[in-house]
């Protein structure tokens, strides 16, 4: 189950790295100043282990056989899940 967490982990990282690389033409101008930013990196940090953490609940509920790239996919999908779980939320239970 390691190996999977850290597809999900894997996969939380990617879709940071395709950040930077869809901005890469234009980082010789200097890095974008939310890239200096504490929170920003917290933040990131975060969803990138919330990624991995959902696919050991996926894995520890047995009710779905992951493999890697599975594992992969629903780590760089991790900010849509998670998204999508708080948009169905019943609105008397919101907390905005």
């Amino acid at each position: 189950m390691a190996g999977l967490v850290l597809c999900g982990i894997g996969g939380g990282i990617a879709v940071e790295v395709l950040r930077f690389y869809r901005i890469r033409d234009d980082l010789h101008k200097g890095a974008p100043d939310w890239s200096k930013s504490r929170l920003y990196w917290a933040v990131t940090l975060a969803m990138i282990a919330l990624g991995g953490v959902l696919v050991w609940l996926y894995e520890s509920s047995g009710d779905v056989e992951l493999n890697g790239l599975l594992a992969f996919n629903i780590g760089a999908s991790a900010p849509l899940i998670l998204a999508n779980l708080t948009d169905r939320v019943p609105p008397g239970l919101r907390v905005d």
